[in-house]
């Protein structure tokens, strides 16, 4: 079995006895995490992992070790397969909110860019984009999250009273 050959490899070049056993998508996200990118890429051609599911290991892998650089880079070596969503909840999870609003004006759909917006706590934003997504569910929803917020509350009250959901 050639995979097993390939993560005791992996164990014996990395002194690292992590691999055996683990799922191919693991033993990329590890390689990733452990910076040997190399390995990584050798893993994905050898057990033919499609570009999307490489995107999302890397995405998440480089969030994990907090590379914020190395995201950005792989963000701009082309046009995502996965879109920028990934980019955005990695950066999210990790409490990155700077890093994430790198990502969110790519979004393509309103209603995610103001999804993003309001998670990362920016009430005037996520109005923004839930006013061109035209979605009143999601303005609803929105108004919710932000209720607390009394300036926040207005704009979503405005935004109703506009007629704009």
């Amino acid at each position: 079995m050639y995979g097993k050959r390939m993560q005791q490899d992996l164990e014996v070049s990395t002194k690292q006895a992590i691999f055996v056993d683990s799922s191919i998508s693991d033993t990329i996200r590890t390689c990733i995490v452990l910076g040997n990118h190399r390995a990584a890429m050798k893993v994905r051609t050898e057990f033919k992992v499609s570009e999307k599911r490489w995107y999302w290991l890397k995405v998440f892998a480089l969030a994990t070790i907090r590379d914020w650089v190395a995201l950005e880079k792989f963000s701009k070596e082309k046009k995502p397969p996965i879109g920028y969503k990934p980019f955005v909840e990695a950066c999210i999870d990790a409490n990155e909110k700077n890093e994430a609003l790198k990502y969110i004006p790519k979004l393509t759909e309103p209603g995610e860019r103001a999804e993003a917006y309001a998670r990362i706590g920016m009430a005037k934003e996520a109005a923004d984009a839930a006013a061109q997504s035209k979605d009143s569910e999601l303005l609803g929803r929105l108004r919710l999250t932000f209720s607390q917020n009394t300036a926040a509350t207005a704009l979503f009250d405005t935004l109703e009273r506009l007629g704009v959901s």
